[in-house]
């Protein structure tokens, strides 16, 4: 009989892979998201959008908010 038992080594492996890339695909969707925001936010405004991006040194700036 057809799906019985535990599922095979090699389909919890493309399982994982599967979460993975969907796990960097939502992230990477986060960081555009916030890009745009962030340049939305400048445009209203009236700064550039460079100005906005924190440099190497600048640990005043807070993280982006997670969405889901």
């Amino acid at each position: 009989m057809a799906g019985r038992g535990n599922p095979s080594f090699l389909k919890n492996q493309k399982a994982k892979k599967r979460a993975e890339k969907a796990t960097e695909k939502r992230a990477a969707r986060q960081a555009r998201n916030a890009e745009k925001a962030a340049a939305k936010a400048a445009k209203a405004s009236g700064v550039s959008p460079s100005e906005l991006e924190p440099s190497d040194g600048d640990a005043s700036a807070p993280p982006p908010p997670d969405e889901e």
